[in-house]
């Protein structure tokens, strides 16, 4: 059996994602999964929209609205794959990463509000857990997207943004 979450943590996540969610809406150029796919872009390079939908757990022809129209918006452009002429891929341009940046920069600023009152060090300790917390989910998607049978997986769809992106049974 695997070990389960303290139900306060798990509590403490959701409360925080939710009051993240909330406040990126207010003014944003860009809605949270169309920054997810940018930000890939800029980690990743130029890339097919298909990895970037593997990479987000997001299904092709969801990825693929949401590249058109970043396109369209002038955030990112495709080009012919130099190794199958027949695909596309997607880079960032520099509108793309000017947005990008700004949105990075809107994000630190909120994030900057929320902390303004604790120490240096609380900080740096919170970076460093979550830190280890995101390479411990990390670890737990990339295995599950594997099928690792040694991870149990979580009954019922999993829903991203209102969009339900996978089916899981349970192990």
């Amino acid at each position: 059996m695997q070990p389960t979450a303290d139900p306060l943590v798990t509590e403490h996540l959701s409360a925080m994602f939710g009051l993240l969610a909330r406040a990126h809406v207010v003014d944003g150029p860009v809605s949270r999964p169309e920054y997810t796919l940018l930000a890939l872009t800029a980690k990743r390079g130029p890339g097919r929209a298909c990895d970037l939908a593997d990479a987000v757990g997001l299904d092709q022809s969801t990825t693929s609205r949401r590249v058109s129209a970043l396109v369209e918006r002038g955030f990112l452009a495709r080009t012919p794959d130099p190794e199958d002429r027949r695909a596309q891929l997607v880079d960032l341009t520099p509108t793309g990463r000017e947005v990008l940046t700004a949105e990075r920069r809107r994000r630190e600023e909120l994030v900057g509000i929320a902390l303004h009152d604790w120490s240096a060090a609380d900080r740096a300790t919170l970076a460093d857990l979550l830190g280890r917390l995101q390479a411990s989910l990390t670890e737990v998607a990339t295995a599950h997207d594997h099928h690792d049978p040694t991870v149990r997986s979580v009954a019922g769809p999993v829903t991203v943004s209102g969009t339900t992106v996978r089916e899981r049974t349970p192990a």
